[in-house]
């Protein structure tokens, strides 16, 4: 780990300590935001990266200082255990090695405790105002950081981190502090969802949360990769869909219909339209055409467990650049069938309280956290999480997890604040007719 590193490292891990549970994920955003992943101790053959030594330290403040609060664990909740317990188990069964059970506990550690940790800590909608405006001020400051990266080709993330600009095809691929280009794009682009959804439900601020939009999108086209794009352009075809919601189920089964009839009528299977996505030169659709169209035929081979590597599926498919794929080849079906489930009953969620009759605001946020977590899914086709990436996907989950308890209990739904910027604006909504009036 470099000098400076270890020193930015000591004092998140004060903050963790020191903050009010109010301020308690700021070092958690400021770590995934600019800390380089490839930082680590290594200690007993156990990697701990500057986020998971954060993780260790939030688990112990929270015991420490009594702030651990009783969750009745909601079906979601079970649901992102039973995925996480069985994707572990799967994958010791399959690789059969103590280098297995350390792999597979650092990731259950990493899935349970963050998603324990955001469960503890996100509470209200209040708590998810503030980790949005932390993550809003992380996005100008990455902005800067990608536009000098942009206008240089050197990193300013150097000097904490293995990091570098990347060259493709004569143009600069940012990557800030993040391993890859493609995770850089990725992570900014599925934040944009929320910080549009603040812009249209907070006129006092309108210009500041445009201009984190627009933050993302800068850093977004600073990646240069087609998978960031197509996931962009998907939000902006999602986002204007709220007047329609109500029809959502509508919707996406007719997008079902529909890719089932192309693939029908089609002399190839309906996936290789994946090859043919070239947004920008050099763009490896095909390479992932090729991976899915291998997995299926490879399909016995995977089902069960999962399979120890795919080299030889074909030539370069031993690159696993689809995050389904990733799920099966880890653990098999069942692990990927959990994942797909957690997905779904995320989108639901979501989906379903934006049409509560709650304030404007909460149902265009429950919106944009719904096409945020169909943002995941779209960039799962094109890419694998790895690194800091996965922490923002269980964060999104945490605050699904809260969007569900609300939608369950008239105590939860029916309290809440909302801070004074919006006291003055008008009143759009109703009471609800199950759960009564909505209290300020």
């Amino acid at each position: 780990m470099y000098g400076p590193t270890i020193i930015i490292t000591c004092i998140l891990v004060l903050l963790t300590f020191a903050l009010p549970r109010k301020y308690f994920l700021i070092p958690f955003i400021l770590t995934v935001s600019f800390i380089p992943f490839d930082q680590r101790v290594i200690i007993g053959g156990l990697d701990f990266t500057p986020l998971r030594i954060l993780l260790v330290i939030g688990v112990l403040r929270t015991f420490l200082r009594s702030e651990a609060r009783h969750i009745k664990w909601n079906v979601f909740d079970k649901m992102i255990f039973a995925w996480a317990a069985w994707g572990a188990i799967a994958y010791i069964i399959q690789q059969g090695n103590m280098s297995a059970v350390i792999n597979r506990s650092g990731v259950t550690f990493d899935i349970v405790g963050l998603y324990w940790l955001f469960r503890q800590n996100i509470r209200s909608w209040d708590d998810v105002d503030f980790i949005a405006r932390a993550f809003a001020a992380a996005a100008l400051v990455s902005a800067l950081m990608v536009l000098l990266e942009r206008g240089t080709g050197c990193n300013p993330f150097q000097i904490l981190g293995r990091v570098y600009t990347g060259m493709h095809r004569g143009r600069y691929r940012c990557r800030g502090s993040f391993q890859h280009s493609i995770m850089l794009g990725l992570f900014w682009v599925n934040l944009i969802p929320i910080f549009v959804g603040y812009a249209l439900t907070n006129r006092a601020k309108a210009f500041y949360w445009w201009m984190t939009a627009a933050a993302c999108v800068l850093i977004v086209f600073s990646s240069g990769s087609s998978t960031t794009l197509v996931t962009l352009l998907w939000i902006l075809l999602l986002l204007p869909l709220f007047a329609i919601r109500q029809h959502g189920k509508v919707m996406a089964f007719g997008l079902l219909g529909s890719i089932a009839g192309l693939h029908l009528v089609m002399n190839k299977p309906v996936w290789h339209l994946i090859g043919r996505v070239r947004i920008i030169s050099g763009s490896t659709g095909y390479h992932r055409y090729r991976l899915i169209d291998a997995a299926v035929k490879h399909f016995d081979e995977w089902a069960f467990v999962g399979i120890r590597n795919t080299e030889h599926w074909g030539y370069g498919l031993f690159d696993i650049t689809n995050n389904y794929i990733r799920q099966g080849v880890n653990g098999g079906v069942v692990t990927l069938g959990l994942f797909i489930v957690v997905l779904v009953m995320a989108i639901s969620i979501c989906g379903r309280y934006s049409l509560r009759k709650v304030p404007r605001k909460e149902q265009w946020l429950a919106w944009a956290f719904c096409v945020s977590v169909l943002a995941h899914c779209m960039s799962f086709l094109g890419v694998s999480y790895f690194g800091k990436i996965p922490m923002l996907l269980y964060l999104t989950f945490a605050v699904v997890a809260m969007v569900y308890d609300m939608s369950r209990s008239p105590s939860l739904a029916n309290r809440f604040t909302l801070y004074e910027p919006y006291r003055t604006q008008p009143q759009d909504y109703t009471a609800d007719a199950t759960h009564g009036p909505v209290t300020l």
